[in-house]
């Protein structure tokens, strides 16, 4: 009897390890998606000045078809000219002034870089969360001040994502 159960459940698991081994990989779109985004805000102090601040993190979901997502850093110096603009993160900060959300243009968010998201150049899918940090400090002159960002990347092919907006939340800014 335990011979036969022995042999059953290696069966079993054969062909539970085989057919596990057959599952098609997802189809994306080769130009990405991204959703989901999540907001926090968290009170924090500059590590060098001891400067009070505001760290905000942004977390959004992507798909990416070819997983050509992200640029090292040996890439950034050469890709610069080529992602005219904003880089592969593009991230935008809208203020609520007047009852109505205008830009904030910053120069801390012209020309943003994430990493590249797989260490080979095998086109495959690629799926997944990516967080951006950045911080607002509690300078002079600042206002609490409800604010939304709209995000969207791109790859290496300069294939763009749609854009997406985070939910408001208030951070000090200086009027």
């Amino acid at each position: 009897m335990s011979t036969r159960f022995i042999r059953h459940g290696l069966l079993f698991f054969g062909l539970a390890a085989a057919s596990g081994g057959c599952l098609e990989p997802p189809e994306f779109d080769y130009k990405p998606e991204i959703k989901s985004p999540t907001i926090v805000s968290y009170p924090a102090f500059d590590d060098f000045s001891q400067i009070r601040k505001d760290s905000v993190v942004i977390t959004i979901q992507f798909q990416d078809g070819d997983g050509d997502l992200g640029v090292s850093a040996e890439e950034r110096g050469d890709t610069v000219k080529n992602y005219k603009g904003w880089g592969n993160y593009q991230l935008k900060t809208f203020r609520f002034v007047n009852g109505r959300f205008e830009e904030v243009p910053l120069d801390v968010n012209s020309r943003l870089f994430f990493p590249r998201l797989k260490r080979d150049d095998k086109k495959s899918p690629l799926e997944g969360k990516l967080d951006f940090a950045q911080s607002f400090p509690y300078s002079r002159g600042y206002r609490m001040t409800p604010v939304k960002f709209s995000i969207k990347i791109r790859d290496r092919s300069l294939k763009e994502s749609n854009t997406i907006e985070t939910d408001t939340i208030s951070i000090p800014l200086v009027n």
